[in-house]
């Protein structure tokens, strides 16, 4: 009868587990930066334009931390190149003082899905500091993640 021996199977060290953690972290990051992009690039191009509503309403989120800041995203209306009428809120927030009802505004929505709407002003202003932030911060994490994978080995030269 013959005897063999279970090896253990190689685990990499719990060091080099983190720092493969962080590469995908990062690689995730990278995802949201160019989808939030995308999507602002997709609704730019592609997006149609029309003059809505205001009707006055408002949703209203708070958001928690260091301090309360309140944001208002204006409930508007409008009629779709189908003729067909759309009644939600928007994807940007405003001023309270700034939702007046019955006040026109020009909309960019998403043909695919109407209820996404953008108000046209703020879709021209860019898609903001998100994609930046989040590009930004998967680089630093890629970075620093490779450099403690791959620091203090040698590299193999070919034969």
């Amino acid at each position: 009868m013959m005897v063999t021996s279970r090896q253990p199977v190689a685990r990499p060290p719990p060091k080099r587990r983190i720092f493969i953690l962080g590469l995908l972290i990062a690689v995730a990051l990278g995802y949201g930066a160019w989808s939030t992009y995308r999507d602002h690039a997709r609704l730019v191009s592609s997006g149609v334009s029309v003059e809505g509503r205001m009707t006055g309403r408002f949703r209203e989120m708070q958001s928690t931390g260091r301090g309360r800041v309140t944001s208002y995203y204006p409930i508007v209306s409008f009629r779709t190149a189908e003729g067909r009428v759309v009644v939600t809120a928007a994807v940007d927030p405003l001023d309270r003082e700034a939702m007046v009802a019955g006040q026109a505004v020009r909309l960019r929505y998403d043909p695919a899905d109407p209820f996404i709407v953008h108000l046209a002003d703020a879709l021209a202003n860019g898609p903001g500091l998100t994609p930046w932030i989040l590009g930004g911060s998967s680089a630093v994490v890629a970075l620093l993640s490779a450099w403690g994978l791959f620091a203090g080995r040698p590299l193999r030269r070919p034969i």
